[in-house]
């Protein structure tokens, strides 16, 4: 039997929004209905719904502007739909690598040459939150500090394409990495690289670049491959 994963109630109202998203063919810059119509359509409150909203922003697909609503942001013409009966989380796991290591390992190599100030600012602010969040014991949020991080050097990479073909995958495999064996902490161990690579970008070096993210990976591997089930 395999195991059952469980799924958080903001994850499946996000899912829920996608899917409304999709069917009333909205693309970028319409509106989604008010909050308390979201609400009341979904059976749900309003934290629930924050967090639905929070995370869908996480993943470039809507944005928030206080007083004004929430807007789609990102219609991903390129999105490519992928589902995975999932009977092996550890196979999953390092078969969902070596996807992620070959299209971020192409990121980086484009963020070397194309981040800007603002990119490295805004990645160094991610990795800022992540310690802060990990010291006061919010492993959501540092969670979602560490996919800022990698999001934010998506878009460092100034590639339209790569971005969407990166935020397909992340879609589908977001509720096992975040969680992946219901562990919230399995990868804490890949974080000096982080840093290693954001000063390897800032200075422009490839090979550094390269090695620190290589590292990144492999560490993160082994710590899927010592894990237990």
């Amino acid at each position: 039997m395999k195991t059952v994963k469980k799924k958080r109630l903001s994850e499946m109202v996000a899912d829920e929004i996608k899917q409304y998203i999709k069917n009333e063919n909205l693309t970028t810059g319409d509106r989604l209905p008010a909050a308390a119509e979201l609400m009341s359509a979904l059976g749900i409150g309003r934290s629930t719904l924050r967090e639905a909203l929070q995370l869908l922003e996480s993943q470039d697909i809507v944005e928030v502007l206080n007083g004004k609503g929430t807007f789609i942001k990102d219609a991903k013409p390129f999105y490519i739909r992928t589902a995975f009966d999932v009977e092996n989380e550890k196979k999953f796991l390092l078969d969902a690598l070596d996807v992620r290591t070959a299209l971020e390992g192409k990121a980086v190599d484009l963020a070397v040459h194309k981040a800007t100030s603002k990119d490295i600012s805004i990645m160094r602010q991610f990795l800022s939150d992540y310690v802060d969040h990990i010291k006061e014991g919010e492993r959501e949020q540092a969670n979602r500090a560490d996919a800022g991080f990698h999001r934010a050097l998506y878009e460092a990479a100034n590639n339209p394409l790569l971005t969407s073909i990166i935020d397909s995958v992340w879609d589908t495999f977001h509720q096992f990495w975040n969680e992946p064996f219901g562990q919230d902490d399995i990868f804490n161990q890949s974080y000096p690289f982080h840093e290693a690579l954001l000063e390897a970008i800032q200075k422009r070096d490839t090979v550094a670049a390269a090695d620190s993210f290589q590292k990144m990976m492999e560490s993160v591997k082994t710590s899927i491959e010592k894990y237990r089930e």
